[in-house]
C-alpha cells in the first residue's frame, strides 16, 4: 500500500498570529459536517446496537425462566385431576372395618379405579389392552412369554398379561402378553 505524502509545511502556514488556524474553506465545511453527521449516525446505531443485544438477552433469560418453571409446573393438571382420586382413597381408608363388608368395599373400589382411569385418559392416557388374537405389536406390546397355538401362524396375542399405557400416542409402558408358538 502506497503513502499519501503530507505537506505539514501548508499547515503551519494556515496558522495566524494567534495560533488559530484560519476559517476553512466553503467545501471544507461541507465535508465536515458530513463527516460529523456520519459520526453521530455510527453512534447512533451503536447505541442501538447495545439496546438490542440487551434486550436479547433479558429475552433469552426470561424463555429460559419460562421454560424451567413450565418444567417444574408440567404435571400441575395431572395431579390436579388426581386430587379428588386421593380424597376418595382416604375417605374408603377412614371406614370401619368392623362394619363394612367386603362387598361395599369391592364395589367402592371399583369407582374410585373408574374414577382415576377418567381422570388419566382426561390428560391424554390411554390404556393399550389387547384381546387374545390381536397380531403381536412390538411398538405397544412386550412378548413375556410364548404359548403353543395351533390356531396362529403368525406371532398372535394369546393373553394379557399386565396392561400398558401411551401418553399422546407415545407408549409409556408397553402392554405384557403372552404370544403364540407355532408347534
Amino acid at each position: 500500500m502506497s503513502r499519501i505524502p503530507i505537506d505539514d509545511r501548508d499547515n503551519d502556514e494556515r496558522l495566524d498570529q494567534d495560533g488559530e488556524s484560519p476559517p476553512a474553506p466553503a467545501g471544507q465545511d461541507d465535508a465536515q459536517s458530513g463527516l460529523d453527521a456520519a459520526h453521530a449516525e455510527a453512534d447512533d446505531l451503536r447505541t442501538r446496537l447495545a439496546r438490542v443485544q440487551a434486550d436479547f438477552q433479558n429475552a433469552r433469560r426470561r424463555l429460559e425462566a419460562d421454560k424451567e418453571q413450565a418444567v417444574q409446573y408440567a404435571n400441575a393438571n395431572l395431579i390436579k385431576t388426581l386430587l379428588p382420586v386421593i380424597d376418595n382413597f382416604e375417605r374408603a381408608l377412614s371406614v370401619d372395618a368392623g362394619k363394612a363388608d367386603a362387598t361395599a368395599i369391592l364395589k367402592g373400589l371399583q369407582l374410585v379405579h373408574d374414577q382415576l382411569m377418567a381422570a388419566l385418559q382426561s390428560n391424554g392416557v390411554e390404556v393399550v389392552a389387547p384381546q387374545p388374537g390381536t397380531p403381536f405389536d412390538p411398538a405397544h406390546q412386550q412378548a413375556l412369554m410364548q404359548e403353543p397355538s395351533d390356531q396362529y401362524t403368525s406371532p398372535t396375542v394369546t393373553r394379557l398379561l399386565q396392561r400398558g399405557y401411551m401418553l399422546h400416542g407415545r407408549p409409556l409402558r408397553p402392554a405384557s402378553v403372552a404370544v403364540s408358538k407355532t408347534t
